[in-house]
């Protein structure tokens, strides 16, 4: 086992170790680029393309479907407003030119990815939700509408009094 390890540990401390060693990490840096410019599949992507009122509508229902089953909430309604819409960030490229007198200004562009049609996109900000109202049939317990009003504030990141509970 040892003498398997000498070789190893011999082989990296070669010519040959290093250009393996250098060669391996460029071809990590390539993945890792190419991943970070690739689309990836999943939910964060599917939000991103959707608008801000298809945005309020699939978190309307999933909070309706999670506030549904609350002991005694009954039949739940949701309703979210909205503060801002989705804002997607693209990369850019800054450069500083100096003129002949001196003077100096920045130009920026935004990165555009392969045929040079698509800008490369840097960051998604989320929308984000001003407030919610609920109707409940169970509502008129004054236990079940704190449970409603606690659960959709936590859900949605919000302060309690952005929520208003009814029956």
């Amino acid at each position: 086992m040892t003498f398997g390890l000498e070789r190893i540990k011999e082989f990296f401390l070669g010519e040959k170790g290093r250009k393996a060693l250098i060669i391996a990490g460029i071809a990590a840096m390539v993945l890792l680029l190419f991943s970070t410019l690739s689309c990836g599949g999943g939910e964060e992507t599917a939000a991103a393309g959707e608008s801000a009122a298809e945005f309020e509508q699939r978190l309307e229902r999933r909070l309706e479907s999670l506030l549904s089953e609350i002991d005694g909430a009954g039949k739940v309604t949701v309703m979210i407003t909205l503060e801002t819409a989705s804002e997607r960030v693209y990369a850019e490229d800054e450069r500083t030119e100096r003129s002949a007198d001196g003077k100096s200004g920045t130009q920026s562009e935004v990165v555009l990815a392969g045929s040079g049609k698509n800008p490369v996109e840097k960051s998604v900000i989320q929308p984000v939700v001003r407030g919610a109202a609920i109707v409940s049939t169970g509502a008129a317990d004054p236990v079940v509408r704190e449970k409603l009003a606690k659960a959709a504030a936590g859900v949605l990141d919000i302060g309690i009094s952005r929520v208003y509970v009814t029956c």
